[in-house]
């Protein structure tokens, strides 16, 4: 997979609450960024964020939102303006490496939505090859 530089060319530091996900991760929304060596980083969700998951304008594989509840993913997007990825592989690339990370990954929570604005597309995570 082609990683991508954030659209915004600002060298954001880390936002300090930045952190490798993992099973401890408190439920509820994040934005989430996957780094060039495939792991991902959230941070609990709010404006203007994607940039400074990582930090200095470093490129990414993949990035977007995500809702945890009760341990499973229960909402996995593409939606990131920083980064704008369109490729649906990417994203169930993202639902198989949570899977890895012991989540449960909810049969409709993975939505892809495309570039020119039409509908929303919920991408069955068994999909993910």
């Amino acid at each position: 997979m082609k990683s991508k530089l954030p659209l915004v060319r600002t060298p954001y530091p880390q936002d300090r609450r930045a952190r490798k996900i993992g099973r401890d991760l408190p439920d509820g929304p994040y934005v989430y960024v996957q780094d060039v060596n495939g792991d991902i980083y959230v941070l609990p969700d709010g404006p203007h964020l994607h940039p400074k998951v990582l930090g200095q304008g470093r490129p990414a594989l993949y990035a977007g939102d995500m809702t945890l509840q009760q341990g499973r993913v229960k909402d996995l997007t593409n939606l990131s303006g920083t980064f704008q990825f369109d490729d649906p592989q990417g994203l169930l690339a993202v639902a198989r490496k949570l899977e890895e990370e012991g989540f449960v990954v909810n049969a409709t929570a993975v939505r892809y939505f495309p570039k020119d604005g039409s509908r929303p597309e919920i991408l069955p995570p068994t999909l993910a090859i």
